[in-house]
């Protein structure tokens, strides 16, 4: 089924309802604790209206992953850039980022195995997501002023070196302290786009 996308006032009301509350039910239980039956009672929707938007949770994940970062890019546009350097930058709010994943350990688990997941009818959701996800990230580091081509490289590879870190994290296989470390080692990346000697 193809998802419907909501175009009154109403209907968007109701989406967001079912975000907020599905978001709610990740967080504090993880995927085994998000029924659709439930969510719906706590959206106050009909679950006809739930499997309409939301055909399965995996589109209930992605859906969620997509509105986190539009809403990422309002919140980084309002705000003033901090750090005085794209490194120092870029740094501070994926650190931030792991900070907030570590809050929301359970949610965070469900939304890294979706935005992984292999099947052809999510990759245009995941390969949107990930453009958001980009633009956070070029506005972080730009402050909104144009992105090059060198520089939109160097922060793709910054973003793999943050999924890695995260995916290890989630796993066991690393620490929080350990991720932590191979971020700021990823964001190392930048130094060259700030005048100074790079790796590349």
């Amino acid at each position: 089924m193809i998802p419907a996308t909501p175009s009154t006032r109403a209907q968007h009301d109701r989406y967001q309802r079912m975000l907020q509350a599905a978001t709610a039910m990740l967080a504090s239980g993880g995927e085994d604790a998000l029924q659709m039956k439930e969510l719906a009672e706590r959206a106050a929707v009909s679950l006809a209206t739930l499997y309409r938007y939301f055909p399965s949770k995996d589109h209930l994940l992605l859906a969620i992953s997509q509105s986190r970062y539009e809403n990422a890019f309002r919140r980084v546009s309002a705000e003033a850039p901090r750090g005085a350097t794209v490194q120092e930058r870029v740094t501070s709010h994926l650190l931030r980022e792991f900070r907030a994943e570590q809050r929301d350990q359970r949610l965070t688990a469900a939304l890294v195995r979706v935005l992984s997941d292999t099947r052809p009818e999510y990759a245009p959701v995941i390969i949107q997501t990930r453009q958001l996800y980009l633009r956070v990230i070029e506005h972080v580091a730009t402050g909104g002023a144009p992105v090059d081509a060198g520089l939109r490289r160097r922060l793709l590879i910054v973003m793999d070196v943050f999924g890695a870190a995260t995916g290890r994290w989630l796993a066991g296989v690393s620490s929080a302290a350990e991720a932590r470390f191979e971020i700021r080692v990823g964001c190392y990346l930048l130094r060259e786009q700030d005048g100074e000697p790079g790796l590349l």
